[in-house]
Order: C-alpha cells, then sequence, then structure tokens
C-alpha cells in the first residue's frame, strides 16, 4: 500500500513525494507528471544539474521554451525554458537533499 511523504511542495511549481511502500518518487511539475524508483530519480537529477549548470543564461531568452530534456520514451522531450529548468533543478535539489537527510538520520538511528 502506497504511503506518500512530501519532500518537496510549491503551489507554484509542483511537488516530489517519496512512496514509502514501494519506495518510487514521484515528480509533478507543471503539467509533467514524472516516477521513477530511486535510482532513477537520482539519475534524472543529475541530467538536470548538468543541464542546469551547462545553460546560459540568456536574458533574453529566459521566458522562451528552448531547453529540450530527453526522458526514456523515445520521441519524447520535455522542453522547458531556463527560468523553467531553473525551478526544477530547484525543486529536484530540495528533494535530493531531504532524501539524504532522511537516509543520514535512518543510519544515526540504526533503522
Amino acid at each position: 500500500m502506497c504511503s506518500y511523504q512530501t519532500l518537496f511542495h510549491n503551489d507554484d511549481c509542483g511537488y516530489v513525494i517519496l512512496c514509502r511502500g514501494c519506495d518510487s518518487i514521484q515528480v509533478a511539475f507543471g503539467n509533467l507528471l514524472l516516477t521513477w524508483n530511486r535510482p532513477d530519480f537520482y539519475d534524472f537529477f543529475q541530467f538536470i544539474k548538468r543541464m542546469f549548470n551547462e545553460t546560459p543564461i540568456d536574458a533574453a531568452a529566459f521566458n522562451r521554451k528552448i531547453v529540450a530534456i530527453p526522458i526514456p520514451c523515445e520521441g519524447v522531450r520535455i522542453l522547458l525554458s531556463t527560468r523553467e529548468l531553473q525551478q526544477l533543478h530547484h525543486m529536484l535539489d530540495m528533494a535530493e537533499t531531504e532524501l539524504q537527510s532522511q537516509e543520514l538520520m535512518s543510519l544515526l538511528s540504526g533503522d
């Protein structure tokens, strides 16, 4: 049975939740809803982090949808503006930090 824990939530951009039952992570961003197992979530986060660090910030194109992010479904891409990429990166970064904190607390408590 699914038991969800919120890792990140913001009414303006979305949420990241962890299902404690199946250890899947659901990412809602804009009109996207992605569900990943934990290793795939970390891979996706690392990819977004790399895209975030490598995408130049052009003030004139900040809100233009110019960043295409491939996902494991052939022929499908997530199309974002630089602003949206920054929001998604922030969201995933905060969620990943929360996951790491929980893992550390679990190790310290002996669970």
